[in-house]
């Protein structure tokens, strides 16, 4: 019985990895073929994949933590595929992200359960700190786009 439920979890996520390299690389094709500059949307595939397995586990302190992180990771790579339009997305995508956690901090209070404010609080600041890098790193990446190369 074990060994059929084992069985039955490992074909599960196979089926739902083979699911999200190949509409990630359908969707890739698709985009290419059609002339957009959107080519990297697929890749929102990986994202769900990566909260789902972060939705099975049974710790809500380290689900909740996981999930502010997943969060900021998503909102940078949205803030980056929409960098065509406009330059400053990823500062919109990271402060709506900001926005989000600090309301999920406001939403639980601490009189309720210390353990789930807690968490949403480590949440924010994983939050605020990945938010500062990424945007520093994005920033400087802009900032050295624009100058001459070195090549000689």
């Amino acid at each position: 019985m074990k060994i059929i439920k084992i069985v039955k979890t490992i074909l599960l996520h196979f089926t739902i990895l083979i699911i999200v390299i190949a509409f990630s690389g359908w969707v890739y094709q698709f985009m290419v073929h059609r002339g957009n500059d959107f080519e990297f949307i697929g890749g929102i595939f990986y994202f769900m994949y990566a909260f789902y397995l972060v939705l099975k586990i049974k710790n809500h302190r380290t689900k909740i933590i996981l999930l502010g992180i997943l969060y900021s990771l998503l909102a940078l790579c949205t803030g980056m595929i929409f960098t065509e339009l406009n330059e400053f997305a990823l500062l919109f995508t990271t402060i709506i992200n900001l926005i989000v956690q600090a309301f999920l901090l406001i939403k639980h209070p601490k009189s309720k359960n210390t353990q789930i404010w807690k968490s949403y609080l480590i949440s924010l600041i994983i939050t605020i700190v990945l938010s500062f890098f990424f945007t520093f790193l994005w920033l400087l990446s802009l900032a050295a786009s624009g100058m001459p190369s070195n090549h000689y």
